[in-house]
């Protein structure tokens, strides 16, 4: 927790009221814990999905179905995942519309959230089905010598994901236009421009679609390049307020996070397959019966309950490093603008947009921020304010 002077707290209270603030608290003491009912139902699932002899029978029919061993192992994960997902809905539905409703996060119908959602259940199956028959036949092909092929071809499949991202992905789920010549657009491409970004175009994304919050991001690899604005952040912030939030994205670009998320992201993946290759076997291996091996897509649900398990205890490591990586983006944000006044005013008007908490206990920081805390934030860009004679 860091404490703002009665000055900055002014500043904060009057774009962010302490009202608001409040119901931050509220939505927090409900959204926490529900994280945790989330991921245990899930490994719960998970779990029975094994335990229960489902994913032995459900592989049997496949197997028995389709000739191809990678078609039947593909086939049956993409009808776990999306059995899953099902069966989860309910929850997705409170945690992903109810809630946010209810403390006016979010003014979207119930068929844009449920369309979405489906699209989301559709990629995550076909992209998970891809994966997971790929990890059996892997398995079945290189027998004691698949975890050092999995983790060479993890590498350029994150490396991917990231460049696939603003081209393919988010259109799926947003509509994505140019943002119209104006002052703004004109000293954001400046900025990208003296930072080596090669962008022509500042694109709007229509974010009102799904909630109320702000953001924009800057994502892609070369020719795939691309800045997008939400429109409300647009709509909620001064252009000052914007150039500031945008340089941050830009800072990830420019100080190589992109790279480095996917190191980070490379190195979680060699720790789970190391987990996965030194407790699936012995795990299948009491129970021939509900999986064979590894090799088996009955198996599949046991190497998703590790590598889940393994995420929730790691959690705590992989927030900490994303929160020095956001750290130094918020120094190149105030670096590049000297805005740091517009920075103390950004943060504090999308903490009233997104309903953050002003001082969220340290452990919750320890936990579950990926990003530093609101205060935090606020004060580094009121130093650096200070320091510029920014007001």
């Amino acid at each position: 927790m860091t404490p703002l002077s009665p000055e900055l707290s002014h500043v904060v209270d009057t774009i962010y009221p302490p009202a608001r603030q409040a119901l931050a608290y509220q939505i927090a003491s409900i959204g926490r814990p529900l994280y945790f009912v989330d991921a245990f139902v899930e490994l719960a699932l998970l779990y029975f999905f094994w335990r229960s002899g489902t994913a032995a029978r459900w592989r049997t029919w496949f197997e028995r179905k389709i000739r191809w061993p990678w078609l039947a192992a593909a086939a049956f994960a993409a009808v776990a995942l999306c059995a899953l997902s099902i069966v989860m809905s309910p929850l997705s539905w409170y945690g992903g519309f109810v809630l946010l409703h209810q403390y006016g996060l979010s003014s979207a119908p119930f068929s844009v959230w449920l369309g979405d959602w489906a699209k989301s259940v559709l990629l995550t199956a076909v992209v998970g089905a891809l994966v997971c028959a790929g990890f059996v036949r892997l398995v079945a092909r290189a027998s004691g010598r698949w975890p050092l092929y999995a983790a060479l071809i993890a590498a350029p499949l994150i490396l991917f994901g990231s460049a696939i991202f603003p081209v393919f992905v988010a259109p799926l789920f947003n509509n994505y236009t140019p943002l119209p010549a104006s002052s703004l657009t004109r000293a954001i491409l400046d900025l990208a421009a003296r930072n080596g970004i090669d962008a022509k175009v500042v694109y709007e994304y229509d974010m009102s679609r799904q909630t109320n919050e702000g953001n924009a991001y800057v994502a892609g690899i070369g020719p795939v390049e691309r800045i997008a604005i939400g429109d409300t952040l647009l709509k909620a912030l001064k252009p000052d307020e914007v150039l500031y939030v945008v340089a941050h994205e830009m800072g990830h670009y420019k100080l190589g996070h992109l790279w480095l998320g996917s190191f980070y992201a490379w190195l979680g993946s060699i720790l789970a397959i190391a987990l996965i290759a030194l407790i699936v076997p012995r795990v299948l291996a009491r129970s021939p019966e509900r999986a064979r091996d590894l090799a088996d897509p009955a198996g599949l649900a046991i190497v998703a309950f590790t590598v889940m398990a393994a995420s929730l205890v790691l959690a705590p490591v992989t927030n900490g490093l994303s929160r020095g990586i956001e750290h130094a983006a918020d120094v190149f944000a105030a670096d590049q603008t000297a805005l740091g006044g517009a920075g103390v005013r950004a943060f504090a008007r999308l903490g009233s947009e997104d309903l953050s908490s002003l001082h969220p206990p340290d452990l919750a920081v320890w936990y579950f921020y990926d990003h530093p805390p609101l205060d935090y934030r606020v004060e580094y860009a009121a130093e650096h304010a200070r320091g510029a004679g920014d007001p």
